[in-house]
């Protein structure tokens, strides 16, 4: 995924026909900007421009890019003034997030609700998805960057995009050769780590909602975080996981390998409060973080749920039925 501050480098060297006076008009080496210019070169695929003795021009990737990027940063530049307006008077918001888990999108929302709200102190948490579940409801942080599942009764969200589970899993393991998707039924059978967390996590990520009431095999030491499960994973071929797309980017083990799982709602990606919590900078960051998203996901802000009219928030897809056919456990 591209950052904003990517796309402003983008638009200002292929309004400036040149990398020395992009650098210049954007307060960087020009060293910097050529190395962000290719991240979002690598990120699209293709050259965005054709490196010339006179000059740079766009490819027709480039041009292909160009308006997006252009409305990506009005709409973005409307959703701030938009925060501005609601907000008032200054104060702290407290946010929490886990750590390299949401690409790029955290440092592009922290600059644009920066500009939104220059005075309003901001204070980052750094929490495991099962500590963000838990500091909203005890009041520790206000605003939380997570994924579903949450509490409809405790908690209250914004979608900002939605992305696929994945298996992870042994290069060893027998279904690492399965494809480029794996389904449902093939993975309830197999055994995973012993998972501790919050019940609610800790139920989907086991895909308990699918198993009609029979429990899941689970083997090894408890484990609370993607770094344990993959490691454990890799002392016991035999143990998959499951979790967002995302997490491919986390590990560089040679030994994992990461396969779609079909039969599955989307994970969604959310920007959470307490139920009950309508203060305006609350509001406000909920908004840029949505408006920031939609530009970089090509989403609606209320993508994998439905839209609650009263609140803005929205509530957490229905999930598919178990698999036909399975009316009692097998035993373990």
């Amino acid at each position: 995924m591209v950052e904003l501050r990517q796309l402003r480098y983008f638009l200002a060297v292929a309004e400036e026909r040149s990398f020395s006076r992009a650098a210049a008009l954007l307060h960087v080496s020009q060293p910097t900007l050529s190395q962000q210019i290719r991240a979002v070169e690598r990120s699209v695929g293709a050259p965005l421009f054709h490196r010339e003795p006179t000059g740079v021009r766009l490819t027709e990737a480039g041009f292909a890019l160009l308006e997006p990027a252009q409305r990506a940063m009005v709409e973005v530049a409307d959703g701030v003034r938009a925060a501005q307006e609601t907000i008032g008077v200054g104060g702290t918001l407290r946010v929490g997030f886990s750590a390299g888990g949401f690409g790029d999108l955290i440092p592009s929302i922290l600059p644009a609700w920066q500009r939104a709200a220059p005075e309003v102190r901001l204070i980052l948490r750094d929490l495991t998805v099962g500590g963000l579940y838990t500091a909203l409801i005890e009041d520790r942080i206000d605003v939380a960057l997570t994924r579903l599942p949450l509490d409809p009764e405790r908690h209250d969200w914004t979608v900002l995009f939605a992305e696929p589970r994945v298996l992870g899993l042994n290069v060893r393991h027998p279904l690492a050769d399965a494809g480029e998707a794996v389904s449902l039924a093939d993975v309830l059978t197999l055994p995973m780590p012993r998972i501790e967390d919050v019940p609610t996590i800790r139920d989907y990520w086991l895909l308990n909602e699918h198993r009609d009431g029979c429990p899941p095999q689970q083997r090894g030491v408890a484990v609370t975080s993607p770094a344990e499960i993959a490691y454990l994973i890799l002392q016991d071929p035999s143990l998959v996981a499951v979790g967002p797309r995302t997490v491919r980017g986390l590990s560089p083990l040679a030994e994992l390998r990461f396969i779609e799982l079909s039969g599955v709602t989307p994970v969604p990606f959310v920007a959470a409060a307490r139920r009950h919590d309508r203060r305006a900078a609350v509001l406000a960051f909920r908004q840029v973080a949505a408006t920031v998203a939609r530009r970089l996901h090509g989403v609606s802000a209320a993508a994998g749920g439905r839209a609650d009219r009263a609140t803005g928030a929205a509530r957490p897809p229905r999930s598919a039925p178990g698999p036909a056919g399975r009316r009692g456990c097998k035993p373990r």
